[in-house]
């Protein structure tokens, strides 16, 4: 009984904790950019953080043909060399289905420039 308790109050939580406190940095015909502001972690001048983009539009997956509703990933911003770089990607379609995941550590991650003017860069690094 007590097992069965605990399930439920964990599905009941989990719409709240998935919504979050995400903030929205960026919205277009295409996409809305969120940014979930507690998983801000700063070590020195880099930032880690959860990035969400809700698609809309239609897109479709190009080797499964499902359609894309989201896409979720774990960054992190060198606020002070202004580069980003991408830890993980999870692809979900319409049904909630996962499309695809990829994931790298730290160490392999690739590092892209961003401009200052980037909205994601603004909210996390604060325009510095």
């Amino acid at each position: 009984m007590r097992r069965m308790l605990g399930i439920a109050v964990c599905l009941l939580a989990a719409p709240g904790w998935a919504n979050g406190p995400w903030e929205v940095v960026l919205e277009t015909p295409a996409e809305v950019v969120a940014v979930d502001r507690s998983s801000l972690r700063r070590d020195t001048h880099r930032v880690s953080f959860r990035e969400r983009r809700s698609l809309r539009g239609g897109q479709l997956d190009a080797y499964s043909q499902r359609p894309l509703r989201e896409v979720l990933v774990k960054r992190v911003i060198d606020c002070r060399t202004r580069r980003i770089a991408t830890l993980s990607n999870a692809v979900f379609s319409n049904d909630d289905a996962l499309v695809e995941h990829r994931a790298v550590h730290l160490s392999d991650a690739v590092w892209k420039s961003v401009r200052q003017d980037d909205p994601v860069f603004r909210q996390v690094c604060g325009g510095s």
